[in-house]
Order: C-alpha cells, then structure tokens, then sequence
C-alpha cells in the first residue's frame, strides 16, 4: 500500500537532459520540507543521458524515475498520476525551474480551498538569465499564445480553459474519480481536453500568482511555428471528441477555418518571410541601442499574429485532411459505417 504524502510533483521528460539539471536545481530550494513531497519523473523514451541527470539528483530530492517508451505528454503524464502518491498534484514542465516557494504556494491554496474539485494555476515568467527577444514578449505578454496572465488577477477563480498543463495542480482523487487525460495527444489540448471533462464534475482553477516557475528554454520563430502547428493539429483531435459541442468547437477555432485557409495558403510563405524580415529589423535596433519604435513594433505584433494564427489554421487542415485519407483507406464497408 502506498503511503500517502501532502504533494507529488510531475515531470515528463523527453530528451532534455540539460534543463533537467537546472530544474532539479531549483527543487532543492525548495522552503517545503523534503518529507512533505515526491518528484515523480516520467521519462518518455529519452535517448540523452536523462536517466543519468536524474540518478546524480537522488540523494538530493525525493526522485521517483519511471522509464517508458515514447507515447507523448498525455501519456507520460497518465504514467505518473498512477504512479504518484500524493494527495495534490502538481504538473511540472521539464523546461521551467521553480521558485523557493512554488510547492507551498500550491499546498496553502489547496488547503483555502479543500473541496476536491478545485485546481491551482501558478504563474509562469521568463527566466531572469535569458533575452527576452520582441517574440518572447509577444507570445506571452500581448499575443498571448502561450499564456494569458494579463487577462486575470490573483485569486481568480476560473473555468477549464484555464487548467494549463506545467502550471497547475489538482486533486489527485479527482482525476482518479473522474477521468485522467486522453492518450492521443502527443502535445497540446491534452490539458484543456481533461478540464472540459471535469468541468462537468465542477472543476474550478485558483490562480495564484505567487506560486511561480520560470522558463528556461528561449523560443525562436521557426519552433514556434512548429509549436503552433502541432497545437493545430491537437485542436482538430479535440473538436474531433465533441462534435456537437459548440463551446469546444469554438475553443478549438473550428468555425470558418476551411474559408480562412483557402484565403490564407497562398500567401503563407510569403507573410512569414515578411514577419521574419520585421523580427530582423527589429532585432537590429535593439541590438544597435536605439530601442524599438512604435511604428516597428505595431508591425511586426501584426506580422506576428497573422503567422501564428495562420499556423494553427495550417496545423487543423493538415490533421483533418490526414484523418479523411484514413478513413479513405478503409474497407467500403467501415468507411460506409462512418458516414451512415
């Protein structure tokens, strides 16, 4: 029988070993006592030295190491709730370093709010040692396409689409009672997808901008264009589940993207060479000291945005039209049984 502990910390892991180390660092800073928490590492078929970083910390934090072959996030993630024993959960990425209190802080809101179906979201900054680049600034602070901490305040509380994966902490007999997270997200939605479940069951987030994590990894245009992607393609898998949930389809950004790609492929190419061009310049002045000018900045945000936006579009179309060849190949008389 396993002996329950106040929290269990999550982190899968692919291929990262070098943040690891510094992830592992910032956990031994931790103000929580070490008795009162595991790390449960869940590696997901790394092939650098992971399982090596991962032995070098074992006498410092409580590591639980946990090999599997490579299934992507939601998997890995499954892995390790099962795997846990503590009463909170808390979902750690592998690319984020924690604050002394970062632990605590998601234990104290849990014990504000004890009712099992009430969830934690943190905060999540850029690492004090990196370049924030016009990009980084962008994508966090006014795109927000990867968080959207300018439209809430502490204490919020919120609804599921809000239930971010690498930030936020839950119950762990909650996920257990009502559902853990779909296998057939490699990456991104997993986390929304999960929180719509449970928002059936009441879930509701916390936000509490003193429990805070820091992103080591920088991020440049071309991967964030292959994020978005990807994002895109987890999107069209997740309206996929609802069809007749308009609330999800629109989550999703379904409605009207067949139309907006038509208007949007041929010139694809060409907006991102542009928005590329603009970063350059951008870049340039900044480098030079002569700060960035309004004019600038308005067009390279607008650039932006339309290259992010139109990667998502990209990454839908491209998973829709891979799910219609599947059904394609299939015997007429599966593929007549879809469409009956």
């Amino acid at each position: 029988m396993k002996t329950t502990l106040p929290l269990s910390v999550i982190i899968c892991t692919f291929n990262r070993a070098d943040y690891l180390k510094q992830v592992f660092q910032s956990l031994i800073s931790q103000t929580l006592m070490r008795e009162k928490y595991e790390i449960v590492v869940i590696d997901d078929g790394s092939s650098d030295n992971t399982k090596e970083v991962v032995a070098s910390y074992i006498k410092a934090i409580p590591i639980k190491y946990f090999y599997q072959n490579n299934a992507g996030l939601a998997s890995a993630k499954n892995h390790g709730v099962y795997a846990s024993c503590g009463e909170i959960l808390l979902f750690l990425d592998d690319d984020d370093i924690a604050d002394p209190n970062l632990f605590g802080e998601h234990l104290k809101t849990h014990g504000n709010y004890p009712e099992k179906f009430y969830a934690v979201l943190g905060y999540t900054d850029w690492a004090l040692h990196l370049n924030v680049t016009p990009l980084m600034r962008y994508v966090t602070e006014v795109g927000c396409f990867m968080f959207a901490y300018p439209y809430i305040k502490n204490g919020d509380i919120l609804d599921y689409p809000f239930f971010w994966g690498g930030r936020s902490s839950c119950k762990r007999t909650f996920l257990i009672e009502h559902g853990v997270f779909t296998p057939v997200f490699r990456f991104g939605c997993e986390d929304i997808e999960l929180g719509y479940r449970l928002s059936k069951h009441n879930l509701k987030v916390i936000y509490n901008n003193e429990a805070i994590s820091y992103m080591i990894r920088p991020v440049g245009f071309d991967d964030f264009c292959k994020r978005l992607i990807k994002q895109g393609r987890s999107q069209y898998r997740f309206s996929r589940m609802y069809t007749e949930e308009e609330e999800v389809q629109k989550w999703c950004e379904m409605p009207g993207h067949e139309k907006a790609w038509e208007e949007t492929k041929p010139i694809f190419d060409a907006k991102r060479r542009s928005a590329l061009a603009l970063e350059e310049i951008a870049q340039m002045k900044l480098d030079m000291g002569l700060g960035l000018d309004k004019q600038t900045e308005t067009l390279l945000h607008q650039a932006y945005r339309w290259v992010f936006k139109a990667c998502k579009i990209k990454g839908i179309v491209e998973a829709k039209e891979e799910h219609a060849c599947t059904l394609a190949s299939l015997p007429n008389s599966a593929y007549g049984s879809k469409n009956k």
